[in-house]
Formats: structure tokens, sequence, C-alpha cells
């Protein structure tokens, strides 16, 4: 059972239930059968916490753990976190070093980044893992698909210094109605890729493109690898995924009932005086606010529940504290209030609130803050973290 907030000393807290992790890496893992995995953990786990998420992904047997700048990959190393890390975003030259100390991939959608990292290598007299960015219509970084042969014949070049893991793309709209800009992109790697095959006595890097999306909606896109980020957490990356899996929202936001007041008819309410009460009102005060990462765009918007039921937020969020309309309920000191999550039969879920605020559930959830304490419940005591690298396919595999 969960704990609730009322029981601990926090304020706050957000709770992350990792049987839900499981459980959606286990749809993945069902959708995209003998796939390697990259459990992207980016944005400190998207809000539900790097390293503790981290390390139980890698015990759960993910093939890596997917961030997007190298200070998030040393973190997890710092941790004690040694399955392989891919990395991403861009860096700079000045970060390197950084890569190759800690046993960290890079992403290369360059000549120019190959040929830095190329002669690094060789300083270190190490060989280096990267994984070949293809531009396909993201238009973010990568080097544009029709001259992705420069890439892959430099990265042959530098075989000494640099092993070819992974070549891969991002879809731009793997979440819309409309599935064909995304079967464009794929045509596009697909033939980028076919570079490899044309050279037979060459090992083949694994081919890799699905996000949550395209693991959800195209199967055809999951070639040798696929990279889940939002399913992983419970939520799907757009309404026109949410037939295609059951998965389960893993963080729910809490706080304690800090204060219980009467507001007279006529009173304002907050900053701005945004709200003014029509009738006498019982009310509390929650200790979250925007700093939290509670909005304040749900300053007069928001829920929350209190006692298994729905109450609207009243007058401006503010940075520390909101106040709670409870009409004519019951509420007291230390009671758990659920702000995203489910309590009795009630649910607000992070697309609900991500739909009042005009945003997606990516943003609500990344947004919650770093001083809002995590609660983990169902953890698995893991075992040895999982340590063999991942390599490339040899020529002669499928």
């Amino acid at each position: 059972m969960s704990p609730s907030v009322s029981e601990l000393h926090h304020r706050a807290a957000a709770v992350v239930d990792l049987a839900c992790i499981s459980h959606n890496l286990n749809v993945v893992r069902e959708k995209a059968p003998g796939r390697k995995i990259i459990a992207m953990i980016k944005a400190n786990a998207y809000g539900h916490g790097l390293t503790r998420v981290g390390a139980h992904l890698a015990a759960e047997g993910v093939d890596y753990l997917g961030t997007a700048f190298v200070e998030e990959a040393l973190e997890l190393r710092r941790a004690g976190i040694a399955v392989p890390i891919i990395t991403s975003g861009p860096f700079s030259k000045f970060q390197i070093g950084l890569f190759i100390e800690n046993q960290i991939d890079f992403t290369v959608g360059s000549v120019d980044a190959l040929q830095l990292i190329s002669e690094s290598a060789a300083f270190y007299k190490k060989r280096v893992n990267v994984h070949l960015k293809i531009d396909t219509g993201m238009m973010r970084i990568g080097i544009r698909h029709s001259n992705a042969d420069k890439l892959f014949t430099a990265a042959l070049k530098a075989e000494k210094q640099v092993n070819v893991v992974s070549v891969f793309s991002h879809f731009a709209n793997a979440d819309s109605d409309d599935l064909s800009f995304a079967r464009l992109q794929l045509e596009r790697f697909l033939e980028a890729a076919r570079f490899y095959e044309r050279r037979a006595d060459q090992p083949k890097p694994l081919l890799q493109i699905a996000n949550s999306a395209a693991i959800l909606r195209l199967p055809e896109s999951h070639l040798d690898m696929v990279r889940p980020g939002i399913m992983l957490y419970g939520c799907h990356p757009s309404p026109h995924t949410a037939a295609e899996a059951k998965l389960l929202p893993a963080l729910s936001l809490r706080a304690k009932v800090m204060y219980f007041k009467v507001i007279l008819k006529g009173s304002s309410v907050g900053y701005g005086r945004t709200w003014t009460t029509p009738e006498n009102c019982r009310a509390v005060t929650l200790p979250i606010g925007y700093a939290d990462g509670y909005s304040r765009g749900l300053s007069n918007k928001g829920q929350v529940l209190l006692r298994g039921r729905r109450y609207p937020v009243v007058g401006t969020v503010c940075m520390d504290q909101l106040v709670v309309n409870i009409g004519d309920g019951e509420a007291y000191n230390g009671d758990e209030a659920v702000l995203i999550g489910r309590q009795g039969e009630e649910e607000i879920t992070a697309d609900a609130l991500a739909a009042q605020l005009g945003t997606i559930s990516y943003e609500v959830l990344t947004g919650i803050s770093q001083r809002v304490p995590r609660i983990y419940i169902n953890e698995r005591r893991p075992a040895a973290c999982r340590t063999s690298p991942v390599t490339a396919r040899s020529s002669g595999a499928a």
C-alpha cells in the first residue's frame, strides 16, 4: 500500500511506484519482442528521479539508459550504475574527455564531431562507442539523410578509434493521427542505412528510430532497438496511442493540509485578488506551489482530491502555497491532498493538468521540482546491475 504524506514528515511528496514502471517496460517488451531497449531517463527520469529509476531499470535488464546530456550520465555513474549509457543531445569539445573517462556513449551527428572524438580517443588510447544520428525530418541535430554516406564513410575510416554501435533517427510526429510523415522518415532512414548493406565485410550497426509513439503504433519501425520514454512512466504520447496499450501512471503528487479556515462571503483570495467567495465557505491551504512545479497557470482552474472528493483551487497559485475551496466539506490539518494521482474513486492525471495548461504531460511531470522529495514504493532489491556492453551486429546477423 502506498504511504500517505500524512504519515510522513514531508509537507509534500511525489510518490513513485516502481512496479508501474516495470509494468510499462513489460508493455514495451510485448510490443517490440526481442528488440534491445534504450530506456530514456533524461530530465530526471521525466520527473521521477534519475538515479533511483535508473537503478531500477538497470535491474530490470534494459540494454541502455538514455540521457540528454553528459551531466545526467555522470550522475548515474557517480551512483554506481554501470550499464551502458547513451547521451542523445549535443556536447562541447571540452566534454569529450568526460565521456571517454566514464565510458559514456556519444551521439554523433556530423563529420566534424566525429573527428574531434576520434582524435580524443587516440589521445586516451581507447576505442569509444558512438551512435550516428541521421536527420530524417526533425531538423534538430544529425546529418541530413541525403548526406549520411559522408558520416558513415568517416566512421569507417576512424574504426580504430570509434565503434559504431548504432545508427538512429527521431520521429517528428509519430504521435499524430496521420502517420504519413513518420513513414516517410522511416523510408529515408532505411535508405540511408543501406550504406552498410553494400559493405558485406563490415559489421552492421544496430538500427533504431522507434520512440514511445512508434513502439505503440508503428511496428515496422522497431528494427533492432527501441527507445521508450514517456510510456515508461505511464503516460501516452498522445490520445492517438491510448487504445494501443494499458499503461500505469507511476507518479502521484501529494501534499498535507496545513491550515483550515472559514472564508466569509465577499472576501478575495490570494495575490491579485483573482477570486472572491460568493458565500461563506471552508478552505484549506496546501504547502505546495509553482516553485514545486504546480503551475501558476492552474490558478482558479486546478482541482485537488481530498477525502475522496474533488475540490477547486481558488485564487492565484503562489510560489509555495495554494488555497482549496472545500465548500461545506470536511478536512483537518495533516490530511493528504492529491494533486496528481488517485484517491478513492477519483483521479487527476498529468494529462488532465496538461490539457488545462495547454501543454503535454511531459512538461507537467518534468516540471516537478527537486525540492519535492521522491518516495519510492514497490522497489525490487536489485541484483547486480548488468554491465556487459552492447555491440554492433556482426555482418552475418539477421
